[in-house]
């Protein structure tokens, strides 16, 4: 297994991973206690790659091994502007010879961000008064993906989430999982990070996610099928 930047550059410390984030543009993201240097330390000193793969492995029903980590990992899933982000990418196969891609976020208490809502307008204002943008032909795309009929309930889900599940299938991998990860440090708020959690069950619900039977009682699953697509959603909280 290696962790290496999207360049191919290999991350073996801390030191290294900190440099992904050394632009003025980014370097806010980098701080301890927050969920990019969270998930850092989890992968680099908390033995996180096993967790992951012990919690992959029961959730899709076989031995899964990861081969390669790239921390801020682009997928692109439409032909609008820049791909899903993934705070990690992770790749790997299961011993039948399967492809396995994870594409992790990572919180500590930071939000899901605005709702489709909140979003959709904003970005429609600015198309109408002017501002050239694709958001709204973007998101149009991505309810239509995740709703089969119309349900003016779409709109109140969070606009991270939607596209979150759209970019980890977008990897192209036979077996797609995303893993919200949540690290409580030092600066977890619970009322925050309980208001997350509500956002992601109301997610999982409104798109007709099937809850998992697992037998870890530390992370929590979902199955999704998207436009005849498997999914496999996991939220798990990790003390740090």
């Amino acid at each position: 297994m290696i962790i290496e930047s999207s360049s191919g550059s290999e991350i073996s410390n801390i030191a290294d991973w900190a440099k992904l984030y050394d632009t003025p543009q980014s370097s806010h993201q980098w701080k301890e206690g927050r969920s990019a240097y969270s998930v850092a330390e989890f992968f680099l000193n908390k033995n996180g790659a096993r967790v992951l793969q012990d919690r992959v492995s029961e959730s899709i029903g076989k031995s899964f091994e990861i081969e390669r980590i790239v921390p801020e990992c682009e997928v692109r899933f439409d032909k609008f502007g820049r791909g899903r982000i993934h705070d990690l990418g992770i790749f790997g196969t299961t011993t039948d010879g399967q492809s396995v891609f994870v594409g992790v976020e990572a919180k500590v208490d930071e939000t899901f961000g605005a709702s489709v809502h909140d979003n959709y307008l904003t970005m429609k204002a600015k198309q109408i008064t002017g501002t050239s943008t694709n958001a709204p032909e973007r998101i149009e795309k991505l309810l239509a993906m995740h709703f089969c009929d119309p349900d003016p309930a779409m709109f109140d889900i969070r606009y991270q989430l939607l596209y979150a599940t759209a970019g980890t299938l977008a990897a192209g991998a036979d077996i797609s999982i995303l893993f919200v990860t949540v690290f409580k440090t030092a600066l977890y708020n619970e009322s925050i990070g309980l208001e997350n959690y509500r956002d992601y069950i109301q997610f999982m619900g409104k798109v007709g996610a099937t809850p998992l039977k697992l037998s870890s009682k530390e992370v929590q699953g979902h199955e999704l099928v998207l436009q005849g697509k498997r999914l496999v959603c996991l939220h798990e909280y990790f003390e740090l």
